[in-house]
């Protein structure tokens, strides 16, 4: 999925502030120093780190420990990278099954915890990019997890809420609503200006003539 890796990106920028995150996890010790080593794992696979994603997707598997939910929705999300990977080499058969495989592992992490809004961050961004850039419809569940975030407006920090606006417009140009969405892109420079999500609103508003 072209793109994907900048999505995750804003997520990943967002989740110190929406979850305790890998340094938390990390003084937990056990499972949560796990937990930790995956997602950074999974962080550094963004970039095309080969090595990395396969870490990630060993230290977020299944054996050997209770593997939380939010580990579920990230062990998902690194299987779609490893898709765009597949894509890439020419093997569309096990990209796709791939794709299919991380988007029901993050889709049961939101149904196990569904209060989480690091989950729902990892699922818009995954459904925009697919609904975006393949012919996989994922809106209805982007449209979920933006009202999900929205009635918690008051609790996300502001690089969070400029996800939110970034996405909720990208999902209006998925639906051809232009002025919808440069509404939304705008919003989003003034919530968090120096964030990357108000950076790639900027673009955006940018190619589409604002």
């Amino acid at each position: 999925m072209i793109g994907k890796a900048s999505s995750i990106a804003l997520v990943l920028c967002a989740a110190a502030a929406a979850w305790p995150g890998a340094g938390a996890a990390a003084a937990q010790g056990g499972s949560g120093d796990r937990l930790s080593r995956g997602i950074e794992a999974h962080n550094a696979a963004l970039s095309g780190d080969a090595g990395a994603l396969d870490e990630a997707l060993l230290l977020l598997g299944t054996e050997g420990w209770q593997r939380p939910a939010i580990g579920l929705a990230y062990h998902g999300s690194a299987l779609t990278i490893e898709a765009s990977r597949e894509k890439k080499a020419g093997r569309l058969a096990a990209a796709l099954g791939l794709v299919d495989s991380g988007l029901k592992e993050i889709d049961e992490a939101v149904v196990r915890e569904p209060g989480s809004k690091e989950a729902r961050l990892l699922r818009l961004e995954n459904s925009l990019a697919l609904a975006e850039e393949s012919p996989v419809d994922r809106s209805m569940e982007a449209k979920e997890d933006i009202a999900f975030l929205r009635a918690r407006w008051a609790d996300l920090a502001s690089e969070e809420r400029s996800i939110v606006e970034l996405d909720d417009g990208r999902l209006a140009l998925f639906r051809k609503s232009l002025n919808e969405a440069m509404g939304h892109w705008r919003k989003s420079t003034l919530e968090a200006p120096e964030s990357p999500a108000a950076g790639r609103a900027r673009g955006l508003l940018a190619r589409y003539g604002d």
